[in-house]
């Protein structure tokens, strides 16, 4: 019996041990045996008097060695020297680092390195660093030091910011340079002092089957996973985020006080592999071309993309990957090259789909979109967002945001959200306060004035199409200029719709919000008096396509959830009244 039960225990552990293991980490990397994922514990290597008591050592063995407290590696038929233990005999010659080219100019690329001499090297091996100063990025990439005197080589590159010197500290092994200059001749700014230019993208990246209930983050975002929620397993969020090599087309954010030129720049950032799904370090590239602005300038157009392969981002959980300042996890930050004091764009990592207006103002300056969603897979197979736009369960500000919630009832007013006019931006136009089931007000007002570009939040109650010039392309897909939608979604197409309604059948409003989707009636806010309508709110929903109706011009086709029957997507909507958007994935 003995022999039998050690027979089928050995079978066991064999056959798991096939297999990638975790210990913390329930989806191991596919490419390593052994994954930990535990945030507050550490490895705890063999910690061994001195190397000499391993017997028969092999080629990548690790320890612990007591005797000089630091870890060796077997590596090349030898013990290592302590990995990255300061040595008291090394010392950085600061007065001899050298430059070359050995000038920079202001607003101009500097592509050049960065020398400096050491004495007392001992064979040991050091890590990579990165340091920036004025705009250019100083980078030492992992080595061995000579035994006794060396060289350190840093790759500098970017664009000085101001002119005067590029002033860097040092450190390395314990010794510290405290002011290398770098002099930089005056030039023309990359970006002159009368625009500023900052903001951050985010990458939603998700793995999760226990979100609901959310629980609001009282600390800073992690890379935890998982962490339960209440241990019972809800649909499965698993969203993979990239940057891919063919890139990205971004917004930056830009307050402008005059007109000119922002000249054409680029940097190039590391992120580490613990940051990667696929444990893989990549470089990711922030550029943009030279291109003119004026004061109601509010972005300049740049390209984010991935060097040699897709970053894959780290997917999060949703109970650990969003902070408790809704900011995510942070990918990398470019300096961008402002005059005067140094600002950034950063590159997050979020556990949810944050709103195309995420931490941005509105047309007024005023925050009103730090809205979150959930990708849900529908019934037609396509991914689309939990809820709709605006509503108050994604509200992080609300005290009813729950971003696993969904609709409890067609008349869930918590999940009403935004009604939008057909083709225009989230400029707060559409921001609707509900506090009941058939009751809310429009966050704003309304006015006569037909605008293409309205500067103000204001409803355009006009009854027909809001703008000057008819346009019928302005929410085409997810980089069209007005798209309402998060990153990478868009408004659905009328086939889009149909084929929802081909997939899953909705009887009435009971029988919409039951469906994945969970949808609900907010009604319509009047195209010509801008006013909540009593007739439907609470009884019929409205949910815009990106397809106008080229015979009942202005008019785009919406599917209409009826009180009674079967939902249809064949009626036409006025372009200027205030209909629900539900997005989709492009």
């Amino acid at each position: 019996m003995k022999k039998k039960l050690l027979l089928t225990v050995f079978f066991c552990f064999s056959i798991y041990l096939l297999a990638q293991v975790g210990i913390n980490q329930p989806n191991p990397n596919l490419s390593a045996d052994l994954e930990l994922g535990s945030t507050n514990k550490s490895l705890l290597l063999n910690r061994v008097p001195n190397p000499g008591v391993v017997k028969n050592p092999i080629n990548g063995m690790v320890i612990y060695d007591v005797s000089e407290q630091c870890v060796k590696a077997y590596q090349g038929g030898a013990w290592s020297k302590c990995f990255w233990k300061d040595n008291p005999n090394f010392a950085l010659t600061c007065g001899s680092a050298v430059f070359s080219p050995a000038t920079a100019t202001q607003g101009q690329l500097y592509n050049g390195t960065l020398t400096i001499p050491y004495t007392g090297g001992d064979g040991s091996a050091y890590p990579g660093q990165t340091v920036q100063a004025n705009g250019l990025t100083a980078t030492l990439a992992p080595g061995t030091f000579a035994v006794g005197p060396g060289t350190l080589q840093f790759t500098v590159t970017g664009y000085p910011i101001s002119s005067g010197s590029a002033v860097f500290s040092i450190t390395v092994n314990g010794s510290t340079c405290s002011a290398i200059s770098l002099p930089v001749n005056p030039g023309t700014p990359v970006i002159p002092t009368n625009i500023t230019i900052e903001g951050r993208y985010f990458i939603a990246s998700i793995y999760d089957q226990d979100y609901s209930p959310f629980t609001l983050p009282t600390g800073p975002a992690t890379t935890a996973r998982p962490v339960a929620a209440d241990g019972i397993n809800d649909t499965l969020v698993d969203l993979q985020g990239i940057i891919p090599t063919s890139g990205l087309t971004v917004y930056i954010p830009a307050t402008a006080t005059g007109s000119g030129t922002v000249g054409a720049w680029s940097q190039t950032i590391n992120i580490p592999a613990n940051l990667t799904e696929d444990g893989i370090s990549r470089n990711i590239t922030l550029s943009w071309n030279s291109q003119s602005y004026n004061a109601s300038t509010k972005s300049i157009t740049a390209t984010l993309k991935s060097e040699v392969g897709t970053l894959n981002a780290r997917k999060l959980d949703v109970n650990a990957g969003i902070g408790n300042d809704y900011l995510g996890v942070l990918l990398g930050r470019f300096v961008l090259p402002n005059s005067g004091a140094q600002k950034g764009y950063e590159v997050r990592i979020i556990a949810a789909i944050p709103d195309r207006m995420f931490n941005e103002p509105d047309v007024q300056g005023n925050f009103n979109h730090n809205f979150l969603y959930l990708p849900v897979q529908g019934e037609d197979n396509n991914v689309w967002l939990n809820h709709n736009l605006g509503a108050d369960y994604t509200d992080i500000n609300s005290p009813n945001f729950n971003l696993g919630q969904k609709a409890t009832s067609s008349s869930d007013y918590r999940a009403y959200g935004s009604l939008f006019q057909w083709g225009r931006r989230p400029d707060a136009h559409e921001l609707i306060k509900w506090t009941g089931p058939n009751n809310g007000t429009p966050v704003n007002g309304i006015t006569g004035t037909k605008s293409d570009v309205p500067a103000n939040p204001l409803f355009i109650a006009v009854g027909g199409d809001w703008r000057v010039n008819p346009n019928s392309n302005l929410w085409d897909n997810s980089t069209s200029t007005n798209n309402p939608c998060p990153i990478g979604f868009k408004v659905p197409t009328r086939a889009q719709l149909s084929s929802y309604l081909d997939a899953n059948v909705i009887n009435g409003s009971s029988g919409a919000s039951s469906n994945k989707l969970g949808l609900t009636v907010p009604g319509i806010r009047d195209a010509g008096q801008g006013t909540l309508s009593s007739i439907y709110t609470g009884q019929q929903g409205f949910y815009w396509s990106s397809s106008t109706d080229a015979v009942a011009n202005p008019a785009a086709y919406v599917l209409q959830i009826p009180t009674f029957g079967t939902a249809n997507t064949t009626s036409g909507s006025t372009k200027s009244q205030g209909n629900s958007v539900r997005c989709i994935k492009e």
